[in-house]
């Protein structure tokens, strides 16, 4: 009989799950819409809950150093009011660090951009001039590259055309990240909220799992958490360790071999190196384009010292600052960055290598376990 209520329960599932995936099947276009607008919805408490996590971290920086703060007669400061200001503190940090970059890039790139514009006939004679020097060999083409009339008045007002739309995109490209930041202020109060209660909610959720699941499985969900706040925090706090470790020898180095533009292309290629995967070939694009505006002869310099720079970061200085903490393997660090980019944009790009490797972790040690109790 017990083998038996087994068995209808089994077949329950598997009926039930085939009834969804064909419903899902026959609706595609309703279910991506819901999915969609699912996502839209619940998008600024990701955001927020993301904000929260990294706040977290300097913010539990300040409340251990205020703690400690001991006045007379043993009194110490108020734990609301230490945790108020050491928010305060974490927001005006990264407040700061995110001001300090901008203003040391954007202005740059919208002064090459202009630089461009305005030399845009001369750089054009030097491009026609390495594009016959290269195809010497080959008559017809050189033939063809040499009847371009780049001194034609409307070939260099198309040319000066691409690049003023270059600039545009630049600084509509740069209004809508201001825009998003504003958007983000949402989020932000979601997260304050968040970190003002975070005992309070932490206590609650343990409240919760406990009340609705058996012991067993609620210690699984918190074990669960404890391994995603570590990942998080190991990913976020190494990232960032890495990327000012790699913006500071790219610094030092650009000065060594007098590269122009250290100091912002350094910081870009800090920050972009934050970005899994893409990040290393923005930093080299953007930093190649501005050298190129005033020394077109260090831009291969540039290019190969940054290129052996990152095989020493990825090799060396990552593991040891990062470690194990997201060892996903190659293929899985693609699909992370590809969907959480296409999911939430930049902040996708960034948390969804650790969002992966959380899920990897957690399969690979249920499997483990799994295998150990079939040997046993």
């Amino acid at each position: 009989m017990e083998q038996d209520k087994k068995d209808i329960k089994k077949w329950f599932k598997i009926i039930s799950f085939a009834l969804i995936g064909l419903l899902i099947v026959n609706n595609v276009s309703v279910v991506a819409g819901f999915i969609t607008k699912f996502m839209d919805i619940i998008s600024p408490f990701v955001v927020g809950a993301a904000l929260a996590f990294i706040l977290n971290i300097p913010m539990n920086f300040f409340e251990n150093k205020f703690s400690k703060i001991t006045f007379k007669k043993g009194k110490k400061l108020n734990k609301n009011l230490v945790r108020i200001i050491s928010l305060l503190l974490a927001i005006i940090v990264i407040c700061f660090i995110i001001t300090l970059i901008v203003n040391l890039i954007l202005p740059e790139i919208v002064n090459v951009i202009k630089l461009l514009i305005e030399n845009s006939p001369k750089y054009m004679t030097e491009i026609k001039k390495f594009a016959v020097d290269i195809t010497e060999n080959m008559p017809s083409i050189r033939e063809t590259i040499q009847n371009i009339d780049i001194s034609n008045a409307k070939f260099q007002d198309q040319a000066k055309t691409i690049l003023t739309n270059v600039l545009t995109f630049s600084v509509s490209f740069a209004g809508n990240f201001v825009g998003s930041i504003i958007n983000a202020i949402v989020s932000l109060v979601f997260s304050i909220y968040i970190l003002t209660g975070k005992d309070k909610l932490k206590e609650q959720s343990k409240r919760f799992l406990h009340a609705y699941l058996n012991k067993e499985k609620a210690e699984n969900i918190i074990e669960i958490g404890r391994t995603a706040r570590r990942i998080f925090k190991n990913f976020i706090t190494g990232q960032c360790l890495e990327a000012t470790i790699l913006g500071a020898l790219s610094i030092i180095g650009m000065f060594i071999f007098d590269i122009p533009y250290a100091v912002p292309i350094g910081v870009l290629i800090g920050v972009t190196a934050l970005i899994p995967i893409v990040g290393a070939f923005i930093g080299i694009a953007i930093g190649a384009v501005l050298i190129l505006s005033v020394e077109p002869v260090k831009v291969l310099t540039f290019i190969v010292f940054i290129l052996i720079l990152q095989q020493i970061e990825g090799n060396l200085i990552y593991p040891k600052v990062v470690g194990d903490s997201v060892g996903l393997p190659g293929i899985w660090v693609l699909v992370a960055v590809a969907v959480g980019g296409d999911l939430f944009g930049l902040i996708g790009m960034l948390l969804g290598l650790p969002v992966a490797s959380v899920i990897y972790t957690l399969v690979k040690d249920n499997m483990n376990k799994r295998l150990v109790n079939k040997k046993n």
